[in-house]
């Protein structure tokens, strides 16, 4: 597919964002998820012929600066979280992902420079790779999760 729209990114603020977000977590995984507490969210918008359509978005959620070490949990809040990151089916492989990790990164990083993790599905790992994550731990399996996320991926990029 030839990509031909343009993509704008913004953030908005989470109670707003919560219908749109559960539409485009169910229109992409066939799951709904929500936008967890404390989470900031970034959407990807495209226009074509003056309409405007959600085609992804990000959540995030950043490091508290407090902490001065790790607890040994994966998901310690020592470090800076992506929780999800949906792009439609039809804009894969367009690079409205890498935007979008590329924006949350920016408001992570620019507070305090941590690594970054996320709990990736099967499915994205390949693209959280080539973004630079590389796996830290052998992946979990979720008994109780999604089919989409039966198995989670521990991941981690290292930022300097």
């Amino acid at each position: 597919m030839t990509y031909s729209g343009k993509v704008t990114l913004k953030e908005e603020q989470r109670f707003r964002s919560r219908p749109k977000f559960r539409q485009l977590s169910r229109d992409v995984s066939g799951e709904v998820f929500d936008i967890p507490e404390e989470h900031q969210v970034i959407f990807a918008y495209e226009t074509l012929y003056g309409k405007t359509t959600l085609i992804g978005s990000i959540c995030f959620k950043t490091a508290d600066i407090s902490l001065e070490e790790p607890d040994a949990t994966f998901d310690s809040d020592f470090y800076h979280v992506i929780a999800f990151l949906f792009v439609k089916g039809d804009f894969q492989g367009q690079g409205v992902g890498r935007r979008l990790l590329e924006k949350a990164m920016t408001s992570m990083l620019d507070v305090i420079k941590r690594p970054v993790r996320v709990q990736s599905a099967e499915k994205a790992v390949a693209f959280f790779e080539k973004m630079g994550f590389a796996q830290v731990q052998p992946p979990t399996e979720s008994i109780y999760g999604p089919r989409l996320f039966r198995f989670l991926y521990n991941m981690e990029k290292n930022v300097k």
